[in-house]
């Protein structure tokens, strides 16, 4: 086992060690031990997350500049990069500032199910559930959490473009369509995994979620009042 998923581990022993000072169900305890461990860390990424989103909407708000800088220098690759880079530039996007956060979570996803699989080889997690959609933390082919994996993904990137739905911005669509495959990808991983992963998995989604509905909701606000005050 290499010293991530010890790490790892080492960090669960010592959330659990706090849960179980107030539940007193095994299942229970390594479940709010997978939630807590997601939100902590979730919680360290905000900064990040939050810098993410405003990348992509500035870089999906710009698609209609980039798409007439495209039409213009369609034969001439040199100079449309450098166009576009200039116009990314001028307005403030930093073009690699949307990958950050994903070079972060799928490599730790992919940590996790190193370090559920352990647990539930050592037997600490077979048998307890949490909550009656998870019967057993250890067993895998779970159909509701898997739904509820790609549910929660899906509904997570919409919210967080949901500024710029309804604009001609053949990028982003193309962008949607890899994240339906993406969410399908994790559903799978998650059904044909143990049901631990999953739980980590639709916490961190859920989390995001909420994330974007606050930032929404925030320049929903910020809008508002620029408009009275104009």
């Amino acid at each position: 086992m290499s010293q991530l998923n010890q790490l790892f581990i080492w960090i669960f022993e010592q959330l659990k060690s706090v849960v179980e000072l107030f539940v007193a169900d095994p299942g229970n305890q390594w479940g709010l031990t997978i939630v807590l461990f997601t939100i902590l860390f979730n919680i360290l990424m905000l900064p990040i997350n939050l810098s993410q989103m405003k990348t992509m909407r500035k870089q999906q708000a710009l698609q209609p500049e980039v798409a007439k800088i495209q039409a213009k220098y369609k034969n001439d690759p040199q100079k449309l990069q450098e166009m576009q880079m200039k116009l990314y530039k001028e307005n403030g996007v930093n073009m690699f500032g949307g990958c950050l956060p994903l070079l972060i979570t799928y490599p730790i996803f992919i940590a996790m199910f190193s370090v559920f699989r352990q647990l539930a080889a050592d037997g600490r997690l077979t048998g307890f559930g949490f909550t009656p959609i998870i019967p057993d933390l250890s067993a895998n082919h779970n159909i509701i959490l898997s739904a509820l994996s790609v549910g929660t993904m899906l509904l997570s990137t919409y919210v967080s473009t949901l500024k710029t739905k309804g604009q001609n911005n053949p990028a982003a669509a193309s962008a949607n369509k890899m994240q339906y495959m993406m969410a399908a990808l994790f559903g799978w991983i998650t059904y044909t995994s143990n049901s631990a992963l999953g739980l980590y998995w639709v916490t961190g989604n859920t989390f995001r979620l909420i994330q974007g509905l606050i930032l929404n909701a925030v320049d929903k606000k910020k809008s508002e009042t620029v408009v009275k005050e104009k």
